[in-house]
């Protein structure tokens, strides 16, 4: 689920395999239908939500103003970034 709400009708919004989808007026059956667990999969699942905390983190860290809260941001994407160097590449 995303923080921002639909532009266009205030709906929830969710992000899956890099699309935006609002949940009020988009098709989300091509979403809902389960997919068969594999590592390909869950690597890029991982790398989606990696890459997403990571921009958060760094948007968070430019806006932040107190040392310690700083530290605190660039440890956090840190982690993210060594985890993302660490899955196999696509």
């Amino acid at each position: 689920m995303l923080a921002d709400p639909c532009p266009r009708d205030g709906g929830i919004q969710v992000r899956y395999r890099g699309k935006v989808y609002c949940t009020t007026h988009d098709d989300l059956s091509s979403i809902t239908t389960s997919a068969g667990v594999s590592y390909d999969n869950v690597v890029a699942q991982m790398r989606e939500v990696l890459l997403s905390r990571l921009s958060e983190t760094t948007a968070a860290l430019g806006a932040e103003k107190e040392p310690a809260r700083q530290e605190q941001l660039v440890s956090l994407a840190a982690k993210y970034f060594e985890l993302l160097q660490k899955l196999p590449q696509k």
